[in-house]
């Protein structure tokens, strides 16, 4: 029996046949200035991949959203572009604006609180994908059915695939309500689930709005540049619709946006005529250094097979936020080849997930890099391995406490160095997690006491042991009465514990010395026992010479919850 749809001006009858063996379940001309609502539960079945064909979006007089779906999803090679984008976007212009393009969009059941998709916008993402030659476009929103909760779950644990085996994820930074321009500012950065989208795929590129740019007629290609003396300090510029829209390569793009510039602007070929333009695309670098600097790590390094690649994944995931708090953990999952069931947790459930996905990545034999990528940060009193995870939101950047750093340290204003240099882990702990969150471990460790004092100047009580400093300028006294065993074994009573502190070492970090080169030191941080055994991790951070924790011994520790 044969379901009908009916469009803004026909009625299609549909499911059908395709050439490549999938089933047409929706054929929906698309009208000019009109809203067009879909709703998948009545036509699609559930857990299937899906996906939209291009050609028939790009028919500018008589465009066609006409999704097809798949029985399987891998057994061939489907030639698809996976779409990269942000729930709720740049807002539209208004209407009384001259930006050429269709007027119409498209509402989704079930996803209504995003912004509707743009036929202009489609329109020219077909066309980008087309001339990738590629067939097919993936979007979750036009994709996945909505209103059912299996069907959704299917496709989180899916997720990392279809933007793996993709051809290419095209990234719209500004939503898919409009295309947005080099100088505007958006959000994308700072969501979830565009993490693994930028990095997975194979090709990954931006697609962007050149709408208003003064463009020379005989103008073939753009190059943004930065620095022309610079080896990162150019990325080409390749026209989709020209004078409207162009695509660059992510890598390109933020390795020259990242390196600072008195002059940023396009140059177009052959004429070599220039404009000025400031890239704030993802967002102003003043304020979004840091995450476009942990992201830039995360793709130039994730298929490298270092540990420095998880490290950076880490670090760029604490810097987003989501519409769920469980989706920080399903939007990442697949990076560490884990599969977590989404029937299992509930929106909010993102501790637990949190706990699930560090357990079963350090059963496979992992080490904790998380507390290597957010060792000098607040932890979270939930989950003190971690540092602090913000409050999350459909709209808005994460949210964290004042006590979070919001500054970036100066190594990281250099735009080509090694990440290798900044994030090193030969000591990134093992270890195991358990249901209640405390990690356990082993690492060089001494029992320390904070002194009064504020700078190491010798005083006569601190002569029967070293003295240490932290990062906020604290002194600390390493207590010559330490444990020798490989176990605190330290009686206390419920009044002394808060007053059992343990410095310990968390790994190796290299830093820049007075002669420009690179010396390794240790990173440290103190665990304070709150219960016979247990402990969580205070906000004190160390960067020890190397042979200050050689005197200490390996010592079975653990960190968890607060508990006051």
């Amino acid at each position: 029996m044969q379901d009908t749809v009916e469009g803004s001006t026909a009625t299609v009858a549909v499911p059908k046949q395709a050439e490549d063996g999938s089933i047409v379940i929706l054929e929906l001309p698309l009208v000019e200035r009109e809203l067009h609502a879909i709703d998948l539960t009545s036509i699609a079945t559930p857990e299937r991949f899906r996906l939209v064909d291009c050609a028939s979006l790009r028919d500018r007089e008589r465009p066609i959203l006409r999704l097809h779906e798949f029985n399987t999803f891998g057994a061939a090679r489907i030639d698809y572009c996976a779409i990269s984008y942000i729930w709720k976007g740049v807002p539209a212009r208004r209407s009384g604006d001259t930006t050429r393009g269709l007027r119409g969009s498209i509402v989704v059941e079930g996803a209504k609180d995003g912004d509707p998709i743009s036929l202009d916008v489609l329109y020219h993402a077909a066309t980008a994908i087309l001339n990738g030659k590629l067939g097919y476009l993936w979007l979750d929103r036009l994709c996945i059915m909505q209103t059912h909760p299996d069907d959704k779950a299917w496709q989180i644990r899916r997720m990392f695939d279809i933007y793996k085996r993709s051809g290419l994820c095209l990234i719209l930074p500004g939503g898919v309500g409009r295309l947005v321009g080099l100088d505007e500012e958006t959000e994308w950065v700072l969501r979830a689930w565009t993490l693994q989208e930028a990095i997975v795929p194979p090709v990954t590129e931006v697609l962007f709005s050149i709408t208003g740019v003064s463009i020379p007629a005989e103008s073939t290609m753009a190059v943004f540049v930065t620095d022309e003396a610079h080896p990162y300090g150019c990325s080409i510029l390749r026209y989709v619709i020209p004078g409207s829209s162009a695509t660059a390569v992510l890598g390109t793009l933020l390795r020259a946006i990242r390196i600072p510039s008195f002059a940023p602007h396009l140059e177009f070929c052959p004429t070599h005529i220039t404009v000025p333009i400031i890239p704030r695309i993802f967002g102003s670098l003043d304020v979004r250094r840091r995450e476009i600097l942990a992201l830039a790590d995360a793709a130039d390094t994730i298929w490298s097979g270092g540990n420095w690649s998880r490290q950076a994944l880490w670090q760029s995931s604490f810097l987003r936020t989501s519409k769920r708090p469980v989706d920080m953990i399903f939007s990442i999952m697949g990076l560490f080849e884990i599969s977590l069931d989404p029937h299992l947790y509930r929106s909010g459930d993102r501790i637990a997930a949190t706990i699930a996905l560090a357990q079963e990545y350090l059963q496979r034999g992992g080490q904790a890099e998380w507390l290597i990528a957010g060792w000098n940060e607040p932890p979270d009193p939930r989950l003190s391995s971690f540092p602090e995870l913000p409050e999350t939101s459909v709209g808005a950047p994460p949210r964290f406490s004042a006590a979070r750093r919001d500054v970036v340290t100066h190594d990281a204003d250099g735009a080509h160095l090694d990440i290798r240099l900044r994030f090193s882990s030969q000591q990134a702990p093992y270890g195991s997690m358990d249901d209640d969150g405390y990690f356990h471990f082993a690492a060089k460790a001494a029992r320390v006491r904070k002194s009064a004092r504020s700078s190491l100047l010798p005083s006569p009580s601190d002569l029967q042991g070293d003295t240490v400093e932290a990062l906020d300028g604290s002194v600390w006294s390493v207590l010559s009465g330490s444990p020798r065993t490989s176990t605190p074994t330290t009686r206390t009573t419920t009044s002394q514990e808060s007053q059992v502190l343990y410095a310990a070492v968390l790994g190796v970090g290299s830093k820049r010395n007075d002669a420009g080169g690179w010396d390794k030191y240790s990173r440290a941080v103190v665990l304070q026992q709150h219960a016979p055994g247990k402990y969580h991790r205070l906000s004190v951070f160390f960067e020890l010479a190397l042979s200050v924790p050689e005197r200490w011994n390996v010592m079975d520790l653990n960190m968890g919850p607060v508990v006051n």
